[in-house]
């Protein structure tokens, strides 16, 4: 048999009918036509389905159809008298060949082309679905013999009652569907000869590896043995055709960027940007202090306009109140109202490197130029300065355009989950998820958080996955790597790169740290498994230049630090320098508390215990007992650089001593999180777990948070964590307040603490977190030297700045208005509606705009 060939796309066929209906798919030719509507196609089974929905001539159109197989019709009708009988019942009994009994039995072939009509006013039943289905099933696969096809249809329709005979009793199934709806679902699809059937390839002689065009030997054929073409014996004689169809029917993506660990160093200091957020111009870099004019980040109007070309063509979405910004949303595209000058956005960019830099240094200052930035990292940079701003201009925008931006990241970080960015991409996209995941916190809006969700938790999964959290798995970071770069500013700068991405990672661990309690879930990253490279000083950070640089290396300054694993039971914690800065330590605090927030959720998530404090659980689990103790290696390790360092870093140690000596979800429900039933019965918890030294521990460390954010300086940004404890802070103190019994007159007149005093915490040591747990009855401790101590062991009298504070409503609601106040003068993050629910606590009516 001759096989015919495409000459467009080199298949081949064996019948003519497949080969003229395979051409037309190519020329979009369609020469049946209706006689009723005189619409086209290129089929003529289609033809035949399109002529059934013309009901009004259904009897003239389908003439001919039935003329053409009337023969066949009839044969069929008398193998059906020879081989049927009816019972008594009415009811079709198929016979059975007394010859063949084992043998199926074969019922009437029944053509496409007949329509199976059913009585009237009869609706359309299963059967007729199952019908038109089995005619598409047809037409997409090669047609089989009749007989064959004659042999299924008796095995699938043995003992069943044929359409064109119904049952008076048949209930239909679903109501009438016109033929026009059935035959737009199941025409067949327009890309059949670009995705074959796997019978199509089967007969396609192109898609095998082996030409099997050359024919074989007859002894070959005499040993049924078949001959290989002896030209692609070699890999070097196969054609390139051949791969390239393989990796067009690929189904997987490729993924060109593997394990980022594994190659990141190499990958960050080898690449030719400057920058490690940066873009590649090809033009020379000038650093920011040889930029024209009064910009120092380089952001002018045609940087301006590149932002506007990628952001700003989106429909802009409309704000939840239409009252913030009537003009802006009104505004035509191109109008000033519309996207913000690059003035606007140059004082943006200002207020985030004098603000929000400082808390995570990871962007390196000297060598970033704003046209040289990759635009969504410059873009987030934009608004987290507007927000700092707050106007009412740049606040508005930033909610209009937070769907926008975050729909963009989104995209981009589906690139690095595909493997299909470059690690320098990678690590970019994952710099502007990272920011704007802080924006998400410092707009006040609640629903940004809960849009954001899902962007945390594929940054920190794809971020996971990748390695960045487990340095020692991946290639080892030495001096080797920059002894291989001979021209000093360009190992500066390699050097400089490797670092941004180091402060990013530790970026991450305290994003996912603040996420993860924020948001009341479990930590994404997993905390046994932590291992990071510590951050260099930064006074070499922001060296200037290159030379600046190498006298810093001179005077003794490092460039090379070691690796950080994560504490355990066994494990303690580093020493650390004594010049150790606030990212560093803010790495080693976040390690632990992600560890602590993974044991909570492990062991307490919704189903606290009582006497509800968690160390008293974690004591008897072998992962957690081990998180007392590492509280007390902070304290004696680094106490005098919690004390030197801005005060987001003690207020990170007093928060998680706190979480460890009080349930947290008990007081966000005792609050009203949750309605009044589940907030009274926490009260009533609270009520047992204030008579326990760990309660009186808990609000020591309380107050403690207070003291630190009340006594910080006006340089001492805050971060988002230290105002997550704050709000925490005021519910465990002022709900220890409301709920705490008086002192016993044996202990109220000799024990007295001032909350507001400085503790000494190593002679306080473990008390409050292993020792006596139960409400105090006739059990009394020794007592002690330090008065701190003694409170704990036996309760007291507490005094804020010198008034006495006693158990009931009025001292709480004196605490709850002072921590309220504190968060209204904590930075930018969204504390309003923290502050919102203390007022309420507090039974202060507050305008809540």
């Amino acid at each position: 048999m001759v096989l015919k060939k495409c000459n467009i796309c080199d298949r081949r066929f064996k019948k003519t009918e497949h080969f003229k209906r395979h051409e037309r798919s190519h020329t979009k030719e369609k020469p049946y036509e209706c006689n009723v509507c005189h619409k086209r196609f290129s089929r003529s089974d289609v033809l035949s389905r399109h002529a059934k929905g013309h009901n009004a001539a259904s009897s003239s159109t389908t003439t001919g159809v039935v003329k053409s197989d009337q023969h066949q019709t009839s044969s069929t009708q008398a193998y059906d008298q020879q081989h049927s009988r009816v019972n008594g019942n009415g009811q079709f009994i198929p016979s059975i060949n007394p010859v063949g009994a084992q043998q199926t039995q074969i019922l009437p072939f029944i053509p496409r082309e007949i329509s199976l009509t059913t009585p009237d006013g009869l609706p359309s039943s299963s059967l007729d679905c199952l019908a038109d289905i089995s005619a598409h099933q047809a037409r997409t696969h090669p047609q089989l013999n009749p007989m064959v096809m004659g042999h299924q249809q008796a095995y699938l329709g043995w003992g069943d009652v044929t359409a064109a005979e119904p049952s008076p009793y048949r209930v239909p199934v679903f109501g009438p569907v016109p033929n026009d709806i059935l035959q737009f679902w199941l025409e067949p699809r327009g890309d059949t000869a670009s995705n074959p059937s796997p019978i199509d390839l089967m007969r396609d002689a192109s898609v095998s590896f082996v030409d099997d065009q050359t024919p074989a030997s007859p002894r070959a054929q005499q040993n049924g043995h078949p001959v290989e073409n002896p030209s692609i014996q070699s890999p070097s004689n196969i054609p390139s055709e051949r791969f390239a169809r393989v990796q067009r029917y690929w189904v997987t993506p490729t993924n060109n960027t593997g394990r980022l660990m594994n190659t990141l160093w190499r990958d960050v200091a080898t690449s030719s940007l400057d920058n490690i957020l940066g873009v590649y111009s090809g033009q020379p870099f000038n650093s920011p202090s040889g930029l024209s004019g009064d910009l120092r980040y380089g952001l002018d109007e045609e940087c301006r306009q590149n932002l506007l070309a990628t952001f700003g063509q989106a429909r802009l979405s409309m704000p939840n109140d239409a009252s913030t910004a009537p003009r802006m949303s009104e505004a035509p595209f191109g109008s000033p109202q519309a996207f913000p000058p690059a003035e606007i956005l140059d004082m943006a960019l200002d207020l985030y490197f004098r603000n929000f830099q400082p808390l995570i240094p990871f962007i390196h200052i000297p060598t970033f130029s704003a046209k040289r930035t990759r635009s969504p990292v410059l873009y987030v940079m934009c608004m987290i300065g507007m927000i700092i701003l707050g106007t009412k201009g740049t606040t508005s925008f930033v909610s209009k355009n937070f769907n926008l931006v975050l729909d963009k990241i989104t995209g981009e970080l589906a690139k690095c989950a595909a493997g299909s960015e470059t690690s320098v991409g990678t690590v970019s996209t994952f710099a502007a998820a990272f920011l704007f995941l802080n924006l998400a916190a410092m707009t006040g809006e609640k629903e940004h958080i809960a849009k954001s969700q899902m962007l945390y938790i594929n940054l920190m999964t794809i971020a996971q996955r990748h390695g960045l959290f487990a340095a020692t798995e991946g290639q080892i970071l030495d001096m080797s790597l920059y002894e291989a770069i001979p021209d000093v500013d360009a190992r500066w700068k390699a050097w400089s790169k490797v670092e941004s991405v180091k402060r990013l990672i530790i970026g991450l661990l305290l994003l996912d740290s603040s996420y993860s309690s924020f948001l009341s879930t479990s930590p994404i990253i997993v905390p046994e498994a932590i291992q990071f490279i510590l951050p260099c000083e930064g006074a070499i950070f922001d060296a200037k230049n290159a030379m600046h640089w190498m006298q810093l290396i001179r005077i003794g300054k490092r460039i090379l630090m070691p690796t950080l694993v994560a504490p355990s039971e066994n494990v303690d914690l580093p020493t650390l320098d004594s010049s150790v800065d606030s990212l560093c330590m803010h790495g080693v605090l976040a390690m632990v508390q992600l560890r602590l927030c993974e044991a909570y959720h492990r062991l307490l998530s919704n189903r606290a215990n009582y006497p509800f404090a968690p160390c008293h659980t974690y004591a008897m689990d072998g992962r957690a007992r081990c998180l007392p103790t590492l509280q007390l290696q902070i304290a004696d390790k680094y106490r005098e650089a919690l004390e030197r360092l801005n005060p987001n870093a003690v207020v990170m140690w007093h928060n998680m001593c706190m979480t460890l000596t009080a349930d947290i979800q008990i007081f966000e429900l005792a609050a009203g999180r949750s309605g009044p039933l589940p907030a009274r019965k926490a009260l009533e918890d609270i009520a047992v777990w204030s008579q326990t030294p760990a309660a009186r521990r808990a609000c020591l460390h309380a107050a403690q948070i207070y003291k630190a954010m009340v006594n910080r300086k006006a340089s001492d940004y805050t971060m988002f964590h230290s105002v997550l404890a704050v709000f925490t802070a005021a519910l465990v103190l002022g709900l220890y307040t409301f709920m705490a019994p008086r002192p016993p007159e044996t202990t109220a007149g000799c024990i007295s603490v001032e909350l507001l005093d400085d503790v000494d915490w190593q002679q306080v040591g473990r008390e409050g977190f292993t020792s006596f747990m139960e409400p105090r009855g006739n059990h009394a401790f020794t007592a002690s030297d330090n008065s701190t101590v003694n409170f704990i062991r036996n309760g007291g009298t507490l005094y804020l700045r010198g008034i006495p504070v006693q158990g009931g409503y009025q001292s709480a609601r004196r605490i709850l208005l002072d921590y309220a106040g504190l968060l209204k003068d904590s930075g930018k993050w969204s504390v309003r509606k923290f502050s919102h629910v203390l007022h309420i606590m507090s039974d202060v009516l507050m305008d809540m705009e």
